[in-house]
């Protein structure tokens, strides 16, 4: 059953009197939230001084040595599951769906529907420190009235895993970008799990004035203006909306897919890359303990940083997801987002519910994200399209995702956590840098064949800066003589691209179909330079 269901009682807690147990009473201070990362802790002890001496006998003195032991009440956050008060399906209106960055093709069967969600959402607030170890304690703030767009991708109803995963759709480009629908449609199609976009943030739903992609590929006008007739009476009241939007929408989504297919969803899962990822690691310390919607969660490609819900003063450094989080929490990451986006500053040991992976010979942003939505071939010169002239990385992240994306599934499903993984290696020093082996390939960390049998030297450091090209990481070619020189034949290399795929299958870091089909890629990719034998 998902965890939605166990959310109503937050509803009944937020409208009628709970015990200590369940709820605690708003704090009535509304004090300024601090605007950078604080790593001391203040006790709450507002309220301590005025209580009233009950009338109870009078305590004896200390024993010498003794110390009093002052009570403090500790704060817990309030609020109600909101939904949305409207859902409608925008078929026939306009020109169509404006579809976002990411939109890789439907898998096969798959139907995609777009959604109009509207109703009131709040925004949310803390009377206290925020801490870099997670542990807030928001409560809600105001309401305004909001209206955005939610993409749906499902199968048909015999192909329905039960699982539904909503994506906390990116909108550095200006507009909206489904990068983990990119990178994950085709597990989602091989398993049968439904797929929610949601246009969560302001950009995303009323645009800005300039992107960042060179050349004005992406019209940023927000969509309004694009399609007044089908988008024209969207609204957003900002960022600090935008974690309850998220909630409403993907609640609004869910039940109308559930209502389609005449059942419940199993499993209600949430994900984001890169500057979602943020969002939700916010989402996850402040709002999860209020709304308890989602049954785990995808944080991937995260820097160090996370936004202040409330969306006052500058984002967070060094933030770290709460350990208590009692759902599982999937965090991975790249190279270039371990030392690039400094997320090595936020590293945590793995808890009860959180694993982490940091995957070797991956980069931020890589060939496949620009291939597979664009129907291009997976190539290491296409990052030409976005005007970088190194060859942009070409590594594992799409295969080693999925199988992330499979193994928090059956962590969600059956409680069994996935082992843990090592983690990449750095150099010791002021700077985050990674540690690299005589070939250039980093150390530790989850490894494929690429990085363990290698073809070319890949790496998540950036060589290029323009527009987005930081992102994308470089690949490096081995002509035929250092190839050679390597294996001695094609018979060898292929005999430890085997071993390598095998273990990497039995770790868990790759799924045996994306196994399959890197030996056949890469087997491909020696012949054509030149390794023979």
């Amino acid at each position: 059953m998902s965890r939605i269901v166990l959310a109503l009682s937050v509803l009944f807690c937020g409208l009628f009197a709970c015990s200590s147990t369940e709820s605690s009473s708003s704090s009535t201070g509304q004090e300024n939230l601090t605007a950078e990362p604080v790593d001391s802790q203040e006790e709450d002890k507002s309220g301590i001084e005025s209580m009233p001496t009950p009338p109870v006998e009078e305590a004896p003195d200390l024993v010498e040595g003794e110390e009093e032991i002052e009570e403090v009440e500790v704060s817990k956050p309030t609020g109600i599951l909101r939904v949305a008060s409207e859902t409608i399906d925008a078929e026939g209106l306009g020109g169509g769906i404006l579809q976002p960055l990411g939109a890789a093709p439907l898998p096969d069967g798959f139907t995609e529907v777009e959604l109009l969600v509207a109703g009131e959402a709040t925004s949310y607030r803390s009377d206290l420190p925020l801490t870099s170890d997670g542990q807030w304690v928001f409560n809600e703030d105001t309401q305004e009235l909001y209206k955005t767009r939610v993409l749906v991708r499902f199968p048909p109803a015999d192909r329905f895993s039960g699982v539904v995963v909503s994506e906390w759709m990116n909108v550095t480009a200006g507009v909206d970008n489904s990068i983990d629908w990119a990178f994950l449609s085709e597990e989602f199609g091989r398993e049968g799990h439904a797929f929610v976009g949601v246009s969560a943030q302001l950009v995303g739903v009323m645009g800005r004035d300039t992107g960042r992609v060179p050349g004005g590929l992406i019209d940023t006008r927000g969509l309004p203006i694009r399609d007044p007739e089908r988008y024209g009476d969207l609204t957003h009241p900002g960022d600090a909306f935008s974690f309850d939007i998220f909630t409403q929408s993907s609640i609004a989504a869910q039940d109308w897919l559930m209502s389609l297919y005449g059942k419940q969803a199993d499993a209600f899962i949430a994900m984001g890359q890169s500057q979602s990822a943020g969002y939700l690691t916010s989402y996850i310390n402040g709002i999860d303990p209020i709304v308890r919607v989602f049954d785990g969660y995808l944080i991937h490609g995260r820097g160090d940083s996370a936004p202040n819900p409330s969306m006052e003063g500058d984002r967070l450094s060094s933030v770290l997801i709460r350990d208590d989080v009692d759902v599982p929490v999937f965090i991975f990451e790249t190279e270039t987002d371990l030392t690039v986006l400094r997320y090595a500053s936020a590293r945590q040991d793995d808890a009860e519910n959180i694993r982490t992976w940091e995957v070797a010979g991956a980069a931020h942003s890589d060939t496949y994200s620009l291939a597979y939505p664009n129907g291009l071939p997976r190539r290491a010169n296409l990052g030409a399209v976005i005007g970088c002239e190194n060859l942009i990385n070409d590594g594992p992240q799409h295969e080693t995702l999925q199988a992330a994306f499979h193994l928090l599934n059956n962590w969600v499903a059956t409680g069994n956590a996935p082992s843990s993984s090592p983690r990449i290696e750095l150099v010791e020093g002021e700077e985050l840098v990674i540690a690299r082996d005589a070939m250039g390939i980093a150390v530790g960390g989850v490894r494929t064949p690429p990085v363990t049998a290698p073809l070319r030297i890949l790496s998540g450091d950036p060589v290029a800066t323009e527009g987005f090209c930081f992102l994308f990481g470089d690949t490096t070619e081995l002509d035929a003589e250092s190839l050679n020189d390597l294996y001695g034949s094609l018979d060898t290399y292929v005999q430890q691209l085997q071993v390598a795929a095998a273990e990497s299958v039995s770790n868990g870091w790759l799924l045996q179909s994306d196994a399959d089909i890197m030996i056949e890629e890469e087997t491909q990719r020696a012949v054509s330079l030149g390794l023979t034998g």
